[in-house]
């Protein structure tokens, strides 16, 4: 017993010893903090300190009960889409000066752009407001995302296995919500909504509890879909690059098969400062009578001149 009871008092001591050890270390641990380390520091306290003082959680409730969406359907969204942050931008500017990235306006991250859509004058005209209401006030911007939400709801099937009160059967109407043109990213998006309404969160002033949700069947569809997009993809660029192809050059793009062919050009008169030169070419007997008369000359000559050689041997 005496024994146990020392080494009770001596763990006890122990860790009474690291406790303090660390105590005391702390402020040489803050001294050694750089200016980067203080600066966030600064930067999350003054989050968090806004993020609380919105009380959006609050409204959230107020958005989602006013046009029949669940409250933690429309917490998701904007946590995914926002991490809760009511995003404004400089008047006029639509997109972002550094990557031409278009510009989504408020916490429910709403769209104005040909790429991702129109949600933001959509989600207007649905709450009867004017967008740059929505784009200034995050409660309007709430109630604007909940009614588009709701309208996709309405307007779009529902999951296979799920009925209108699962919180499971709002996952098309989020995929539609989030304006992302490929199938596949806009699945893997609706999923991440629900991945962090599973997890809940509970940090930087963000207060958000977890609901559970079932979780396999949707990652078995999703997962699914971006194998058959995948799929689509490659049959895609197998097309185009046959589209380049030629039964008489193989399998080998033209562009690599065939090189330029020089355009057909005029042909180029040529002005030197010699006159030009004559070449003379060979004349046939059809074109120059007097040789042929010079010939027969010849001929009657050596002819003449045997005659007289066997004349003379005669004689003898």
């Amino acid at each position: 017993m005496k024994t146990c009871f020392r080494r009770a008092r001596l763990s006890a001591g122990l860790a009474l010893a690291v406790v303090l050890a660390l105590a005391a270390k702390s402020p040489a641990a803050d001294q050694t903090k750089t200016a980067e380390d203080l600066a966030r520091e600064k930067a999350i306290a003054e989050f968090t300190a806004k993020m609380k003082a919105a009380n959006y959680p609050a409204l959230f409730e107020q958005a989602a009960a006013e046009f029949g969406v669940p409250a933690d359907i429309l917490k998701g969204v904007a946590f995914a889409e926002t991490r809760w942050e009511h995003l404004t931008w400089p008047l006029g500017e639509t997109r972002s000066p550094e990557t031409g990235m278009p510009r989504p306006f408020g916490i429910m991250s709403l769209w104005d752009n040909e790429f991702f859509g129109h949600s933001l004058t959509d989600a207007a005209k649905l709450i009867g407001k004017d967008p740059e209401d929505l784009k200034k006030d995050p409660l309007t911007n709430m109630r604007g995302g909940a009614a588009l939400l709701k309208k996709h709801y309405d307007e779009n099937p529902k999951p296979d296995g799920t009925t209108t009160g699962d919180i499971e059967s709002w996952r098309y109407a989020i995929v539609k919500y989030c304006g992302i043109p490929e199938p596949d990213l806009s699945q893997r998006h609706g999923l991440e909504v629900y991945e962090h309404l599973n997890k809940g969160y509970h940090q930087y002033g963000i207060e958000w509890n977890a609901r559970p949700v079932n979780l396999a069947p949707m990652r078995a569809e999703v997962k699914r879909i971006v194998a058959e997009e995948a799929r689509k993809r490659e049959e895609r660029m197998k097309l185009e690059e046959q589209a380049t192809i030629t039964p008489a050059t193989g399998n080998k793009p033209l562009a690599v098969q065939l090189k330029p062919i020089p355009s057909p050009m005029p042909e180029a008169k040529v002005e030197t400062s010699t006159p030009p030169v004559e070449i003379a070419t060979a004349q046939t007997p059809a074109s120059n009578p007097g040789g042929i008369w010079w010939l027969v000359g010849v001929l009657a000559l050596l002819l003449l001149g045997t005659l007289l050689a066997l004349r003379r041997r005669g004689k003898t």
